[in-house]
């Protein structure tokens, strides 16, 4: 609703064009909610329909206990883990204060990355809100794939190193 009073302000629309753009502009489930009401005149009456419907308590305790139990899937990218971590902050803590915002973020990022260990390597480095542990945990990541490719790479050129069976049997009968 903020975007969508914005671009209303901005165009200066009066209630009958900021009804009938709110009306064209939903979709799924908010449109089908008025399937089964009556006449809606007013853009407040439809946004106090909305509200009721999406904004109620029920729906801050759903989003609190989603963003309570995130986890990072196999393979999830970091970003795609912070971006929804943001959302359901936004969700469930409409207009909190920042510092409260910086602090909850950070902890329910550091939980849904689904490993202690990682976790506790980037609290170590005491991040201030959800960008900085963001990025520290990108760099880590980063840094330990390195060294998981590098190892993989050292093990390879072991592996060359050691002579193929072919070459020790030639080598033996030569008497090497």
């Amino acid at each position: 609703l903020i975007k969508f009073d914005t671009t209303a302000r901005y165009n200066h629309w009066d209630d009958q064009e900021r009804l009938m753009q709110m009306k064209c502009s939903l979709k799924g489930a908010a449109e089908e909610l008025l399937w089964n009401r009556g006449a809606v005149d007013t853009s407040e009456q439809l946004i106090k329909i909305l509200h009721d419907r999406f904004g109620s308590a029920d729906q801050i305790t759903l989003n609190r206990t989603r963003l309570q139990s995130r986890r990072r899937g196999e393979g999830e990218a970091l970003n795609s883990l912070v971006e929804d971590i943001r959302r359901l902050m936004i969700l469930t803590y409409p207009g909190c204060a920042e510092k409260m915002y910086d602090d909850v973020s950070c902890e329910h990022f550091l939980r849904a990355l689904n490993d202690a260990k990682f976790a506790a390597r980037i609290l170590e480095k005491e991040p201030k809100n959800l960008d900085d542990a963001y990025k520290m945990a990108m760099k880590m990541e980063a840094l330990d794939n390195a060294v998981k490719q590098s190892e993989g790479k050292e093990r390879m050129n072991l592996d060359r190193e050691k002579k193929p069976p072919a070459q020790m049997v030639r080598n033996y009968r030569e008497g090497e």
